[in-house]
């Protein structure tokens, strides 16, 4: 067994294994600290040092984290968005996402996921529900909703893609459709503790 890091230092919300690194975000520090996959000598913080309290680029409360096409993606629960880095130099990038009760707002952004085509998951613990948008960060559609029954969700946490277990669900997937791949969710309340979704196209 293996631990590392400072106590003092570091208030980890979520870790990730990439390009032999591991990312961990730092609840506490406002940063990502990237260390190294195996030796976990740490490397690195994304972003850089370069943005401060105010700028766009600066993590106020970061969460969650996902990587794509060596883009970072941060769920900053602190300023009610989901923030793009490139993953090389920690370079700002852009932002998806505001505060608000409307539609592509956030109250409680969470858990997020990237999928093949680059659509962004994101779980929103207020509204209790997880938005797809797309690379251009345009909201494609939501799902989810306050906890009645299978299906809804009870302060959802975290989201989960899945390429590679597809054979175990398409049984309860309609004839006409193709399952392409499973979407988890975890819930921190309620009977359903995980809540599997599938992304679907016709056959």
């Amino acid at each position: 067994m293996k631990s590392f890091g400072n106590s003092k230092e570091l208030k980890p919300t979520d870790i990730l294994c990439y390009d032999n690194k591991l990312f961990v975000s730092n609840i506490l520090k406002h940063r990502i600290e990237v260390y190294e996959k195996g030796s976990y000598q740490h490397l690195y913080n994304l972003p850089n040092e370069n943005y401060k309290q105010g700028d766009g680029g600066f993590l106020n409360a970061p969460t969650n984290i996902s990587v794509s096409n060596n883009i970072l993606y941060v769920s900053d629960f602190g300023a009610f968005k989901i923030k793009k880095f490139k993953i090389d130099d920690g370079e700002f990038v852009d932002t998806v996402g505001s505060y608000g009760r409307g539609l592509a707002q956030f109250v409680g952004p969470k858990g997020i996921a990237v999928d093949n085509d680059n659509q962004l998951y994101v779980v929103d613990a207020g509204f209790e529900n997880v938005q797809i948008f797309d690379e251009a960060g345009k909201l494609l559609m939501f799902f989810g909703g306050s906890y009645k029954g299978p299906g809804d969700m009870w302060l959802p946490a975290k989201v989960t893609l899945d390429y590679n277990n597809l054979e175990y669900f398409q049984q309860y997937v309609d004839n006409r459709f193709i399952l392409k791949y499973l979407i988890f969710v975890t819930n921190q309340y309620g009977p359903d503790k995980i809540n599997v979704y599938g992304y679907v196209d016709y056959k």
